[in-house]
Parts: C-alpha cells; structure tokens; sequence
C-alpha cells in the first residue's frame, strides 16, 4: 500500500517538489542539477520518474523498494529517494508522459530498467 501512496503522490509534480524539498540537502540540489540538465522544473522532472517507475518497475524492484522502506520513519521520503538515486547515480533513461511518451536521457542503468531498451 505504501509503495502505491508513493507513486500516486508523487506522480503530481506539485507534491513531488514539496517532497524532494523536504528531504532537502545535497540529496535536493543532485535532483534540481539533473532536472535542469534535462529541461524540466524539480517537480515535473521527479513526477516523470515516478511515474515512469510506476509503470515499468518489475517484481523484483517493487520488492527492493518494499525492503528499503519497511520500518523506516518516513517510508514515503526514504522511498522516493530509493526511486530517484538511480537517475542520480546509475543513470537511466526515463519517459515523460506529458511530453506524449518522449524519452528523456538523464543517464542510464538501474535494476528496475534491466531488460528493458533504453532509447536516447
């Protein structure tokens, strides 16, 4: 149920901004460097990745994501910055839907992308 309430909360760019805001530090300026580098606001950018994520993870990631978040104090914060550090770090290629499906190229390679084409 968590993981549904993260990735229905975060979906809406308003909500995934005032997230990422309030995890706050160096973990938010990552995020606003990779947003700008990628054309979009905080919000938007953080939004299309959670949907994205939404859409494609597998099994296996959902239960990764269900272990990192299991008895933490903000299992919806700890989640989303469990959902976005592959961007960050790995990189991956992700799509923004409000731009009709168009890929967007922030990096690449993460567990819940294996298997699947990664487009630039």
């Amino acid at each position: 149920m968590l993981i549904a309430d993260l990735i229905h909360s975060c979906s809406n760019a308003n909500v995934a901004e005032a997230a990422v805001c309030c995890i706050g530090g160096s973990f938010a300026e990552r995020v606003a460097a990779v947003a700008v580098k990628n054309g979009m606001n905080v919000g938007r950018f953080v939004a299309a990745i959670v949907r994205d994520f939404g859409r494609r993870a597998n099994d296996e990631a959902i239960d990764a994501l269900r272990r990192q978040i299991s008895g933490t104090d903000q299992p919806l914060l700890h989640g989303l910055v469990h959902v976005l550090e592959p961007v960050l770090h790995e990189g991956v290629s992700f799509y923004d839907d409000e731009t009709l499906g168009a890929p967007v190229s922030a990096l690449r390679g993460s567990p819940w992308y294996a298997g699947r084409i990664c487009l630039q």
